[in-house]
């Protein structure tokens, strides 16, 4: 099955573009967005979660390979072309948050 794009929504509601037939699936329970070159998978806060090569996840890029579970229904993504990295930039946090929490806290923060 091809995905919809730019998004293919998955869950046991027969308006979803991939509909499960699993008692543990969500009406709503993911979606797959294609974003760039990448494809994520993010979970709509569903009540039985979403696993990603057996690990619970909460949003995660795919690639080629990868199984995706949820509920009962396992999944093998097979694609003509993998992703190549993940670039993750962490955000520095406000400086009067940082000073509310070494206030209340009494220590200091970890920051990268």
């Amino acid at each position: 099955m091809a995905l919809k794009l730019p998004r293919t929504t998955v869950g046991r509601a027969p308006s979803n573009d991939v509909v499960l037939d699993d008692a543990r699936a969500s009406r709503f329970h993911a979606v797959i967005d294609a974003e760039g070159t990448f494809f994520i998978i993010k979970d709509l806060c569903s009540k039985n979660g979403l696993y990603h090569n057996g690990k619970k996840v909460h949003a995660r890029a795919l690639a080629s390979g990868n199984t995706l579970t949820i509920g009962e229904c396992q999944v093998r993504l097979i694609a003509e072309e993998d992703y190549v990295e993940v670039v993750v930039e962490s955000l520095p946090a406000p400086a009067d948050l940082r000073a509310d929490l070494i206030a209340t806290t009494g220590r200091g923060l970890l920051t990268p």
